[in-house]
């Protein structure tokens, strides 16, 4: 049968995703050894070359465009080792993209009707009523519906701590759910809405607004324990009354908007995803880590509302 590793993003669709897939893996193959490993959409690529599993299922990973022919490089050279690749994302991919790893034998699955987990659901044939309650959960925050109480929980669950122990913890849990939220989800989930409150006051305070063409944005700074990005975009969004929030971190930014698409700035700026959510990577020159590591938050947002200012102008030049 093979060696199996799961290569996933690191939130809670993710999470949710790699977790529905050991779940499918153990009750119909009897496989219990899975190497799971978590990365964002631009390192896929540098991930893909320390795989040499014959057993590879990748979940809610978009490819970006600066990265996509390494990763079709490293892909042919699993396949042509012997390996199988089976892929689930709900991002949006060019057509020619699609086509060429299809060509090349990836078990490629692909709908962006619904969120990752949703498509390992589906693909998979995971019919029972805990499997299906969390996609929806997943896919609550995710797609940015708010929508299920269950996802409201487990989204705070997941960014309780932030280090890969914790995500297979996590994903071992969620493997064995009984739909219950137990009194560990829900003292993860008050210790990070807490946390989070600090951050929306800090938020307001730093916000930096600016308007391109007509457009308004908003930028704001976000550390790994400063709470969902989606959440922090979406209170930031409807406090400032701006079109379109970007959140910078040190190695990336997330954009999200309620009207606009916006996944042509981040396929300019080398990212992709949805049209009303996306990412792109964002490199900070050294002086600049140095400074978020030292607490000075200030000059690296205005770098980020700065850059991302000037790329977005270009790509509305362009229409």
């Amino acid at each position: 049968m093979g060696d199996y590793v799961v290569i996933t993003h690191t939130d809670l669709d993710g999470v949710t995703s790699s977790s529905l897939v050991l779940k499918h893996l153990r009750n119909n193959y009897g496989v219990t050894k899975v190497d799971v490993r978590f990365t964002q959409p631009h390192r896929l690529h540098k991930l893909l070359k320390t795989v040499k599993s014959t057993n590879v299922f990748i979940c809610d990973l978009g490819v970006n465009t600066n990265t996509y022919n390494v990763v079709v490089d490293e892909v042919r050279r699993l396949i042509s080792n012997g390996a199988t690749i089976y892929w689930f994302d709900h991002h949006i991919w060019d057509d020619g993209w699609v086509a060429s790893l299809r060509e090349l034998g990836v078990k490629l699955y692909i709908d962006n009707s619904t969120c990752s987990a949703g498509v390992v659901v589906r693909y998979l044939n995971l019919n029972d009523d805990v499997s299906l309650a969390l996609a929806r959960a997943a896919c609550s925050v995710d797609l940015w519906l708010f929508n299920d109480p269950l996802g409201n929980f487990l989204s705070r669950y997941v960014v309780c701590r932030n280090d890969g122990t914790w995500r297979r913890y996590l994903i071992n849990k969620l493997l064995d759910f009984n739909g219950y939220i137990d009194d560990e989800i829900k003292r993860c989930a008050e210790k990070v809405v807490v946390r989070e409150l600090k951050i929306m006051e800090k938020v307001l305070k730093e916000v930096i607004i600016t308007d391109v063409k007509g457009i308004k944005l908003a930028f704001t700074m976000k550390l790994w324990d400063d709470g969902s990005t989606s959440y922090i975009a979406h209170y930031l969004m409807s406090k400032v009354n701006t079109d379109v929030v970007i959140v910078c971190k040190e190695s990336s930014l997330s954009i999200r908007s309620r009207d606009l698409n916006i996944r042509d700035l981040a396929v300019k700026l080398g990212g992709g995803g949805h049209p009303h959510a996306a990412g792109a990577p964002f490199k900070l020159p050294f002086i600049y880590k140095l400074m978020l590591y030292i607490g000075i938050r200030k000059p690296v947002l205005k770098l980020c509302s700065n850059i991302i200012s000037k790329e977005l102008e270009k790509v509305l030049s362009s229409r």
